[in-house]
């Protein structure tokens, strides 16, 4: 089934407020059933993360908050793939003791706090743990300005890697910009 097939659209904002879900589909389908780790950063309830754990039949589920876990839709928080943590996955020392060196994902994608900040220190912890073939979102980019502040983030073997996608068009969207670290395209 496809992400739009598999959305619960009153759970999750990306195929309501958002228009994420076709590019999405575009992404991440060569990926649905290889991919091992998947990794969301700012899951507020759930919702995607229940989408990624029945789009991503064989992978691992990651999800981080700084919302605590009991606040969290009951659906996913006993489930045998998905892992949840209430920290915040924007510091250096819990990136450093958690994630580098020690697990590598298929997917990341930065729905945190949506500031330019955030959106650049992903960048610079996160796309060291990419697969070979892994792919790096950024959603709800604020301002089209950004795009070139972040490319100028990218660690320099990836920046042949980037894209980008201005969806504002389709739903009059401020923030409907995805940014973008494609390994799949060699």
């Amino acid at each position: 089934m496809s992400l739009l097939d598999l959305c619960d659209n009153s759970k999750t904002d990306k195929n309501t407020t958002h228009s994420y879900l076709e590019l999405y589909e575009k992404l991440l389908n060569n990926k649905k059933y290889n991919a091992k780790n998947v990794l969301e950063i700012g899951v507020k309830e759930g919702g995607s993360i229940k989408l990624w754990h029945d789009y991503f039949e064989n992978a691992n589920i990651y999800g981080l908050d700084i919302i605590p876990i009991k606040y969290m839709w009951d659906e996913i928080t006993n489930k045998e793939r998905i892992k949840l943590g209430c920290f915040d996955a924007y510091n250096d020392s819990f990136f450093n003791e958690y994630f580098l060196n020690k697990i590598k994902f298929d997917f990341v994608l930065d729905d945190g706090p949506h500031t330019l900040e955030s959106m650049i220190q992903f960048i610079k912890l996160y796309s060291s743990v990419l697969t070979d073939d892994g792919i790096l979102i950024i959603e709800d980019v604020q301002s089209i300005d950004w795009i070139e502040i972040l490319k100028n983030e990218v660690p320099e073997d990836l920046i042949k890697f980037i894209e980008f996608y201005d969806l504002r068009n389709i739903k009059n969207r401020y923030d409907d910009i995805v940014f973008v670290i494609n390994k799949t395209k060699k």
